[in-house]
């Protein structure tokens, strides 16, 4: 009775395992479905009006230049005060 016991409960665990690839394959099956159906999309007309950086832009002008910040003079090494100080 033990070992009948134990082949049903061997039985049991590798259907159940069986069961559990078999839902992680169909995931990975929807997944890239979906991924080629996204693919298979043609690709929406560009309209720079339409943008996010459009709202920083003028119409008919370019953009403004970015300034740099000057580079702040260099001190000499006396001039430098610990941080203890």
């Amino acid at each position: 009775m033990t070992k009948t016991k134990t082949l049903q409960d061997d039985l049991t665990r590798h259907l159940t395992d069986s069961v559990e690839g078999l839902h992680k394959q169909a995931e990975r099956v929807e997944f890239w479905a979906s991924a080629v159906t996204g693919f298979a999309q043609p690709v929406p007309a560009y309209e720079p009006d339409k943008t996010a950086i459009a709202r920083y832009m003028h119409p008919g002008r370019p953009p403004r230049k970015k300034l740099h910040r000057r580079p702040n003079k260099r001190r000499k090494v006396g001039d430098v005060t610990p941080a203890s100080a």
